[in-house]
């Protein structure tokens, strides 16, 4: 067996391992859904930065950006990252102070229960087709790595990630986003140097680069709705995403709750960069 398959391996058993310590320690829906809203500042950041700083980023937005230069970015990382500091800087205290452990209570409070079931009810499909965005990226790199088939790779990456989730909650989940946020900037940063390294170094990696590939907006990119309406769905359609609330509202504190998510979009945006 390949040394890749067996290091994969490894960290899934971490990860498991991870999910089970944590299930131990769970004896309350707000233990499971909030973590006990305990998150200091490296989960609450690093939890925001790896959730959307996932596969789908690492695949599916480098392939954008290939294709079509920093056009292609519009959406990750530029219209996620607005999206999290938006939430920082506008929304992350009131919803903390109203101590919500969904969304859907948003709704109840403002509104009504049918309302709330309603909201939930909408939200539940576009939670499921995001992550399977990710799990589907999570299964290409499984399949790369180990040979096993698409098909079964993504099947073993879903079952991988609902073990997990199922045992520890939030809190599971959010440790190993620390660990896989620490991991992922530091291998980009290996293979960063790396691909610069066998360019001719920094600069004469940016001068093999077309001056038109370093444009945000292009010619072809259609009138202005059409830009509006691309920007607007990452950016409006997240920041009421369950994933990014339940993080701000697991802050020990409403200061982290503010500030671990605008340090969390920035270092997104960042390392998105």
């Amino acid at each position: 067996m390949h040394s890749t398959t067996w290091g994969l391996g490894f960290y899934v058993l971490i990860t498991l391992g991870i999910g089970y310590w944590v299930s131990r320690r769970i004896h309350s829906e707000e233990d499971y859904l909030l973590g006990g809203r305990s998150f200091g500042y490296p989960l609450a950041i690093f939890s925001i930065f790896a959730t959307w700083f996932g596969a789908e980023t690492c695949v599916s937005s480098a392939a954008s950006v290939y294709d079509s230069g920093i056009a292609g970015s519009a959406v990750e990382p530029f219209g996620y990252a607005f999206c999290i500091l938006f939430m920082g800087a506008v929304f992350a205290v009131p919803l903390y102070k109203r101590r919500l452990v969904t969304l859907g209570d948003l709704f109840e409070q403002r509104f009504s229960r049918s309302t709330a079931m309603v909201a939930v009810i909408l939200m539940i499909p576009t939670s499921l087709i995001w992550a399977a965005a990710q799990i589907r990226a999570f299964g290409q790199v499984l399949d790369v790595n180990t040979g096993w088939g698409l098909e079964t790779s993504i099947s073993a990456a879903a079952l991988i990630v609902v073990i997990y989730t199922a045992m520890g909650g939030l809190k599971a989940d959010a440790i190993t986003d620390l660990i896989q946020g620490i991991l992922l900037i530091i291998g980009i940063f290996i293979v960063f140097l790396a691909v610069t390294r066998a360019s001719g170094g920094f600069m004469a990696s940016l001068q093999n680069v077309e001056p038109d590939r370093l444009k945000m907006f292009t010619a072809n990119e259609g009138n202005f709705m059409d830009m509006l309406e691309t920007w607007s769905i990452p950016i409006c359609g997240s920041v009421i995403a369950q994933e990014l609330v339940a993080r701000v509202l697991a802050a020990k504190n409403v200061s982290i709750a503010r500030n671990g998510t605008l340090i969390g979009g920035g270092l997104y945006l960042l390392v998105g960069l």
